[in-house]
């Protein structure tokens, strides 16, 4: 007697896409290809979703920002440390990439979020300003359109591995 094994339709379309090397959709496109540098910080949504992050927690890494970037892999950001709770404001200018920006607490709560704020190509100081209402802890900038990929609304909580600790309510 032999056994005839099947695999779901499904199944064949994957594993498919997977050796013809079809891109993915949904959260995880986009997702840069390259090894993810030591330098950054993995930041992960409720639903699993990593994000690698370089860290602005000084005045001049906080001023600089992303300034001048030309592209930002989905899967990458910039977070951007305070030393204490406030309120703060940002703008594009010298952004060369429209942003997601989203403030956060002192727990990773979201608090605020700002979608697709588009670059500014002023020459001089008048760029739009962008802030929450509610004072934050931490900012995180992200490729424009990923916050409303990932469910990233005000109340998420964001698992932030930072300087060795987690402020993760999941593991």
């Amino acid at each position: 007697m032999s056994v005839k094994y099947t695999l779901p339709k499904a199944l064949y379309f994957i594993l498919a896409c997977f050796f013809l090397g079809i891109p993915p959709v949904g959260p995880t496109a986009g997702f840069s290809s390259e090894p993810v540098p030591q330098d950054l910080t993995k930041i992960t949504t409720p639903a699993g979703i990593s994000l690698f992050v370089e860290i602005a927690d000084t005045v001049d890494k906080r001023a600089q920002g992303l300034m001048f970037r030309k592209s930002l892999a989905a899967d990458r950001g910039m977070l951007f440390i305070f030393p204490e709770m406030g309120n703060y404001t940002f703008w594009m200018k010298n952004t060369l990439i429209p942003l997601d920006i989203l403030w956060m607490d002192e727990s990773g709560n979201i608090l605020h979020v700002e979608s697709h704020v588009p670059i500014c190509t002023k020459k001089d100081d008048s760029c739009p300003r962008y802030y929450s209402h509610r004072e934050s802890m931490y900012v995180l900038e992200l490729p424009s359109g990923r916050a409303k990929e990932l469910a990233l609304t005000p109340g998420t909580r964001l698992s932030l591995g930072i300087h060795g600790r987690q402020t993760s309510p999941y593991p």
